[in-house]
């Protein structure tokens, strides 16, 4: 089946428009299709233009999407990769680069992120959906990659279930969310967080709808010890803020670390203790590599 094929049509319309480095309908070429529109999603265009501004370069989402992309496995030239909470298309793009003939799927609820997406990545498939009812045919994927949504998903283990649905027997997912519940604080509540994971919860629920655990890890390990400093610090002194305050005091926090160089240097050193087979217990994220099993035989 075709990647194409692989999609279900938007409600209402009988097939799908023509793709040419976008969606070729009546009124000229639109960059997605839209299935649902946002409702209370816990995310915004205003968090995704916040979002947007900081994330493609700071040093811990470079290294979140380097080390998702070490983790897909072994995969053929002419795939069909999902991007499940594809925001501004920043994975879109690194996929591109490392995968130039494989089909893209992003998949967010935000419109102004998909934009940015489209123009980042144009012959990306682009749909504006809900995780938890994905417009995609049943076994049709041969990877996923999420980053930083299922925390915003009040039913989370509902999105892992369509992450089983949607991927071909034998093919991988690779997830990653924040990690430390007890760290939850004014800057996870502005961001629209339902919760921070702890140890080996990721892993449990995929494997309660069938999906297997293959690694389960953290990143920004060597970040931790002045991280949960400022957690700690955070939810002793600064819990109650609320609206522009709080909105001030997250963009300062993130101002203060995006261009740290002890950051990159730190992200750049775990990296080599991955590889040599170092794990540690704790950091500031988690990232869980799943897989849907093969077809008995």
């Amino acid at each position: 089946m075709s990647t194409t094929g692989a999609l279900l049509p938007p409600p209402g319309v009988d097939e799908l428009p023509r793709f040419d480095r976008g969606w070729v309908g009546r009124t000229g070429r639109d960059p997605f299709l839209r299935y649902v529109h946002p409702g209370s999603v816990n995310w915004s265009e205003d968090l995704e233009n916040l979002h947007e501004e900081t994330s493609r370069d700071h040093f811990i989402d470079v290294w979140t999407r380097r080390a998702m992309l070490a983790r897909l496995g072994s995969l053929a030239s002419q795939v069909s990769i999902a991007d499940i909470g594809c925001s501004s298309g920043y994975m879109l793009e690194d996929l591109r680069a490392s995968y130039p003939h494989a089909t893209l799927i992003g998949v967010d609820l935000i419109a102004s992120g998909l934009c940015t997406a489209h123009e980042l990545v144009p012959d990306a498939r682009l749909l504006q959906a809900d995780a938890c009812a994905l417009p995609i045919r049943d076994r049709t994927l041969d990877a996923v990659l999420s980053a930083n949504l299922l925390e915003h998903i009040p039913d989370d283990v509902q999105a892992l279930r369509e992450l089983h649905r949607v991927l071909r027997p034998g093919a991988r997912a690779v997830v990653v969310v924040p990690a430390a519940p007890r760290l939850y604080d004014y800057y996870d509540r502005f961001l629209g967080h339902e919760r921070r994971y702890g140890r080996g919860e990721l892993a449990r629920k995929a494997r309660s709808v069938g999906l297997e655990a293959l690694e389960d890890i953290h990143l920004g390990a060597l970040l931790y010890p002045p991280f949960w400093l400022a957690k700690k610090r955070n939810r002793r002194h600064f819990q109650h803020l609320e609206d522009e305050a709080l909105r001030a005091r997250v963009e300062n926090d993130i101002d203060d670390t995006k261009s740290s160089r002890i950051g990159r240097l730190a992200c750049d050193a775990e990296e080599r203790l991955l590889a040599a087979g170092v794990c540690l217990p704790f950091g500031i994220r988690g990232l869980t590599v799943l897989r849907r099993p093969a077809d008995a035989v």
